[in-house]
């Protein structure tokens, strides 16, 4: 099984085609040739190693955790996809990501891509749409008339939550810089505070949504009702003295999440996007060859973007 991953902790020219061992189909997955491949901040820093004490493998892997493409095998169980459907979806955390000619993914992580959207337009949104369901729904309980503020606006996450919120019925606030205020009020949030225009937070809301964490997190903290939630991707503050005596004074439930695909928040997640509650924002596409995936890095690194990145591989196209 090809794809591109790393055989060892670096930086982008680490970056390599990777043959793993062909994984034989179970009873409940799909088999799928990869049309595209979301790229997303976890790519790099896991590649960095970062992370390689939370996860329980090692190198040689082959990067990316979410993705779209078509069905060319299923397994003696599954009746709900056929050889030719086009899916996307959000595998288990392995070894084998989607950066590769095809995956194996139990079927209940995937749903059919919708006809209106390209291959690499589904594969954007999984992992980002994921996190937004458990962060506002499973966690935050957002409900209509609620005020919820949302950190990072523009990125890859944040675009979505923003809709997400939106559809909930929640009044939304977000932070961007000056020059993506009009991209992320766009994406249908009420009010957009332009942090580097010294732009202040004002108000206080039920949920914070982070997806930045560091200064971003200390400064909105105080802005969370008394008993509201406080929900980050990025580490949030609590590990900081000034913000932890906030949070505990003022009864703030804090959650650090790690998002681990479920079926139920596939199926969540498909529901927005069939009715057109979320829609995918790419910033950019690359191949999906080893120049391509290490130009992604570069570019989702810089932290410079709008929206999702995205690797896109032509039909039976292979990987190099």
């Amino acid at each position: 099984m090809k794809g591109i991953g790393i055989n060892h902790y670096g930086d982008e020219r680490e970056l390599t085609v990777v043959d793993l061992p062909d994984v034989t189909i179970g009873a409940n997955d799909v088999r799928i040739s990869l049309r595209a491949s979301g790229v997303n901040p976890i790519d790099w820093k896991l590649r960095e190693g970062y992370l390689k004490d939370a996860l329980n493998f090692q190198p040689p892997l082959i990067l990316g955790w979410d993705g779209a493409g078509v069905v060319t095998e299923v397994g003696a169980s599954v009746n709900t996809f056929a050889e030719g459907d086009a899916v996307y979806f959000r595998p288990e955390l392995t070894e084998y990501g989607t950066y590769a000619e095809e995956i194996v993914v139990d079927a209940s992580l995937v749903q059919p891509k919708p006809e209106e959207l390209s291959f690499e337009q589904a594969a954007s949104l999984p992992l980002v749409g994921l996190t937004s369901v458990e962060g506002l729904i499973d966690v935050a309980n957002v409900q209509a008339g609620q005020r919820v503020l949302i950190l990072g606006g523009s990125g890859g996450v944040g675009t979505v939550a923003i809709q997400m919120a939106k559809a909930l019925g929640a009044h939304v606030t977000t932070t961007s810089s000056f020059k993506n205020r009009e991209f992320a009020s766009a994406r249908g949030a009420d009010e957009v505070v332009a942090y580097d225009e010294d732009e202040v937070i004002q108000g206080e809301f039920d949920v914070l949504f982070d997806a930045v964490g560091g200064a971003p997190y200390h400064k909105a903290i105080s802005h969370v009702k008394d008993d509201g939630v406080a929900v980050s991707i990025a580490g949030g503050g609590s590990q900081n003295d000034d913000v932890k005596k906030i949070e505990t004074e003022k009864l703030i439930q804090v959650h650090n999440i790690f998002m681990n695909p479920t079926p139920t928040k596939m199926e969540s997640l498909h529901e927005f996007v069939t009715k057109k509650d979320v829609y995918p924002v790419l910033s950019h596409t690359y191949p999906m060859t080893v120049d391509g995936a290490k130009n992604a890095h570069l570019d989702s690194a810089s932290e410079r973007t709008t929206g999702k990145i995205v690797l896109v591989r032509e039909q039976d196209a292979p990987i190099e």
